[in-house]
């Protein structure tokens, strides 16, 4: 009779396992639809409007002073005795402006190094510029996703002039960039 339970018991679990097989099975795999998006930006670009220039400078005739342009609205500014002509190769002065354009309502960041030299032209002298900008970062482009943004800002800046700065004329170049956050 052992046996016979046996049997039974034998055959009823192999019944059960058929049961269940087809079942297991059709969990071997499952499908899940996906989403997949992407936004796309058109490119953030830089055009410069004017160059920075400190105008025409005289030096003071004993120690030494700054001639300052304002990065907010190009005002010229002298210390220390330095004098400024209104009239001259570099005039006028004016702080450098540049136009942002981009994706409508997006950040980004404005970079520019912190100082830069320029040379005299015919020698070996050197100024040291120290630059400032009229924004902080991060700033928004106008207008909303779609749409093109703009945005204007200005970089000014100093120099030193000493009662031993070489006279002519000094120039030399610094970039700016910008880039989406």
């Amino acid at each position: 009779m052992k046996r016979f339970q046996t049997l039974a018991l034998g055959a009823a679990g192999a019944f059960a396992a058929a049961a269940i097989a087809p079942a297991a099975w059709a969990q071997a795999s499952a499908t899940q639809p996906t989403t997949s998006t992407a936004t796309i930006f058109q490119p953030i670009q830089l055009a410069k409007n004017t160059d920075l220039s400190f105008g025409t400078v005289v030096r003071p005739i004993t120690g030494s002073g700054t001639v300052s342009i304002s990065a907010t609205d190009g005002q010229r500014t002298p210390s220390g005795g330095v004098a400024l002509l209104n009239s001259g190769p570099n005039a006028p002065a004016a702080r450098a402006t540049y136009t942002v354009t981009g994706e409508g309502g997006q950040t980004f960041n404005v970079n520019i190094p912190a100082n830069f030299s320029m040379s005299r032209t015919g020698g070996s002298e050197t100024i040291v510029v120290t630059l400032n900008m009229s924004v902080t970062n991060p700033q928004t482009l106008s207008g909303s996703l779609g749409s093109t943004g703009t945005l204007q800002f200005g970089v000014g800046g100093s120099i030193p002039v000493a009662s031993n700065t070489q006279s002519g004329a000094y120039s030399g170049t610094f970039n700016v960039v910008v880039a989406y956050n």
